[in-house]
């Protein structure tokens, strides 16, 4: 199932404030038996109206990628999706702001998609906004926990270690099996 784990790290010595109110979503939600995004799909994001997307299986039969981010959510969103070579069902950020930086990490335990993050620039802030968007495998808890693992390690190295006070999402498939997993 798709579980979604929000929340801005804030630390004690955090000072950055803002009144901006954002809608982040998780969203696996492709229908049909291609793993890609049809009208359903479209729709739900349609009614929702969210500000931040952490998309999973980032694909689309029917259209383009650009043409679909300007159907599902406007043509002034903006979106980072995994180009590595062999992810076929690769993970993705869609953004109503700016997109300023975005990569893909390596999953060490899936071969078609990993860890894609993108910072964003959120308006009114001091704080920039780091989203990453995973997609864990249903294989059983403990490749699960390796993922969670090396997600930390790489949030730590990769975000942490030049911005102590970041603001971060982490958001996506998580694929437990239980609510205490």
């Amino acid at each position: 199932g798709c579980f979604f784990i929000c929340g801005l790290a804030l630390t004690p010595r955090v000072h950055a404030q803002s009144n901006l109110a954002l809608r982040v979503m998780a969203a696996n939600i492709t229908s049909g038996n291609n793993q890609s995004y049809l009208d359903h799909g479209v729709r739900i994001f349609q009614g929702l109206k969210p500000d931040i997307v952490c998309i999973q299986e980032f694909n689309t039969t029917t259209n383009t990628i650009r043409a679909f981010v300007d159907t599902a959510f406007g043509t002034n969103f903006n979106y980072f999706r995994e180009s590595v070579a062999g992810y076929d069902i690769p993970n993705g950020v869609i953004s109503r702001w700016p997109i300023i930086a975005s990569g893909s990490w390596d999953d060490s335990e899936s071969p078609n998609r990993g860890y894609a993050w993108a910072q964003i620039d959120l308006p009114g802030t001091t704080n920039d906004l780091y989203v990453v968007s995973v997609h864990l495998l249903t294989a059983n808890a403990s490749t699960r926990g390796i993922e969670a693992t090396e997600l930390k390690g790489l949030i730590q190295t990769h975000i942490l270690a030049t911005n102590a006070n970041a603001w971060i999402v982490v958001g996506g498939d998580m694929n437990t099996d239980t609510r205490t997993e």
